[in-house]
């Protein structure tokens, strides 16, 4: 089965989109056809060439028109006009027929109807057989079925003109009755007898002679182009650009330069809306025409060609002020935006100097935090060491004061009772030496209560065979309690030795000495001493 006929075969569910796709992918293929049809062309004019033989120069000169008759009108007139003068050259009947029917052909494709009128009262039918009068008569339906569409505007003409095609169409049937050839005689039957059906009948009758026939793809493409014509005039205008579409892709298959189906389907298009297929459709026409060089085809496509080109025209003009549109908006967004950035850059710098600013000022916070916290860790070291000095002072004071107070007694007895030898033993007995070491013992028990880890971390600054410990009445040695004086941040020399009841010479003695068994240096031993901490309660 033909395309055509797979094409047509439901026309209910036409897809108008999917017959468009193939045509446009058949233009794309244009070259390629092309190229096929000249490599024949090229062969046969090759053997044309070669050729000795008169008949067989007609012959080749005939299948050359034949070639060209669709595809190229110079050539076509070129090789028909030799086929005549071969054909006289011969002075064979048949063949002087055929090739004046081929000359009538030419003119009346381009429009030459007088030329091909001429050509026609010249004809001799005498002699001719059934074949080739309906060759001949089918020319002749051809020229009037063109001069009449030529002369459609004026009635007089158009009657005439469609009275000699129906005269041709007749004598077309009567030969074509004649030939013994069955199918032949069958198919022109059918062909011509459909113009007497009603309009949608025409339309099927001629789908389903698609299918009936092994139709060329150019007589395929011609049937298509009528049926499209016919479902047009009908206002069944999808039916018809399917079946425009059809015929324009067998066009191109067949490289038919001589076409009508490209104009009007380029037609439909712009009707539609779709100028971007109209555009492309028509000036594939106008390309096909001038290729062919006929002058009807460049006539009927100017007809056309400045409406699509205006509507065009119009179209890239909303285009590009749409695009001048956009490009403007797109430029003032993109300005606006690069404000926006350098303003919220500015912003930005701004929040980040502030933030900056504001991690600086947190830092100093933290930093002074630490030193409150540590001052106030101080402090409340301070406090709790000042409390318990002060309950220990409280306590020694009072029972010193109470010892004193009782000796102060026993002298004024003594003296009431003018007992002079006992004042001295009365004097003697009190013992500022037990007095001091009462005074050592209270502070070095208060200090180890505050810090119960002194004596253990100040050893870890020595050797161990330099460690200090408690004496036997779990008091600190003096070298010690110099250095637990100065944790309490008693630095003052002369106020330890006070306490003490020590010169200073013997202080710097002892702290000499303890440096120097130290592991640390002499200059770092004081830090280390202010940084044993007192233990956090938990």
């Amino acid at each position: 089965m033909s395309f055509a006929s797979r094409a047509q075969a439901d026309v209910t569910g036409l897809n108008i989109d999917s017959i468009l796709n193939v045509l446009d992918y058949e233009m794309s293929q244009c070259d390629a056809y092309t190229q096929k049809k000249e490599e024949k062309l090229v062969s046969l004019k090759s053997l044309l060439h070669q050729s000795a033989d008169d008949q067989h120069t007609f012959a080749l000169c005939n299948e050359l028109f034949e070639e060209y008759k669709h595809y190229q009108y110079d050539s076509a007139y070129v090789y028909a006009v030799r086929s005549l003068w071969m054909a006289e050259k011969l002075q064979q009947p048949e063949s002087i027929a055929l090739a004046k029917s081929s000359l009538m052909f030419c003119y009346t494709a381009v429009g030459f109807y007088k030329e091909a009128d001429e050509m026609n009262r010249s004809f001799s039918v005498e002699g001719l057989s059934p074949q080739m009068l309906e060759h001949y008569y089918a020319q002749c339906l051809y020229l009037y079925q063109n001069m009449r569409d030529f002369s459609v505007d004026n009635d007089s003409l158009w009657q005439h003109y469609e009275s000699l095609r129906e005269q041709a169409r007749d004598q077309v049937l009567a030969s074509a009755a004649m030939n013994a050839d069955v199918y032949r005689r069958t198919y022109t039957k059918d062909m011509l007898s459909v113009e007497f059906l009603p309009p949608a009948s025409i339309i099927e009758r001629r789908k389903q002679l698609l299918g009936k026939y092994s139709l060329s793809l150019h007589d395929q493409a011609v049937q298509c182009f009528m049926i499209g014509e016919m479902c047009d005039k009908l206002g069944r205008r999808a039916e018809a650009t399917y079946y425009m579409a059809l015929s324009a892709i067998n066009d191109i298959r067949s490289n038919t330069r001589e076409t009508s189906a490209g104009k009007t389907l380029a037609s439909y298009m712009y009707e539609a809306g779709d100028i971007d297929r109209a555009t492309r459709y028509v000036h594939r026409a106008q390309s096909d025409a001038n290729f062919y060089n006929t002058r009807i085809r460049k006539m009927e496509i100017n007809s056309i060609l400045p409406l699509i080109e205006s509507r065009r025209y119009e179209q890239m003009s909303r285009q590009r002020n749409f695009l001048f549109a956009f490009g403007a908006f797109v430029l003032l967004t993109l300005l606006l935006l690069a404000v926006l950035y350098v303003i919220l850059k500015k912003k930005n710098r701004s929040l980040c100097e502030a933030r900056n600013e504001v991690e600086r000022k947190a830092c100093e916070r933290d930093a002074v935090n630490r030193q409150l916290s540590v001052i106030n860790m101080q402090l409340q070291e301070a406090n709790e060491i000042k409390d318990s000095y002060i309950v220990q002072s409280l306590y020694g004071d009072s029972s010193f004061v109470n010892d004193v107070e009782e000796k102060c007694k026993q002298l004024k007895r003594k003296l009431k009772a003018k007992q002079y030898d006992d004042l001295l033993s009365i004097i003697n007995g009190i013992n500022i030496r037990q007095e001091r070491e009462r005074m050592s013992s209270s502070f070095d028990a208060a200090f180890l209560k505050l810090f119960p880890t002194f004596l253990e971390e100040y050893n870890k600054l020595f050797p161990e065979e330099y460690q200090a410990c408690l004496t036997d009445s779990g008091m600190l040695p003096t070298e010690v309690r110099i250095f637990a004086l100065m944790r309490l941040g008693i630095a003052d020399t002369a106020l330890v030795a006070k306490y003490l009841n020590i010169s200073q010479n013997t202080i710097y003695v002892y702290k000499a000495k303890v440096k120097a068994k130290s592991l640390v240096s002499k200059d770092e031993f004081d830090n280390h001493i202010l940084r044993i901490c007192k233990p956090r309660e938990s």
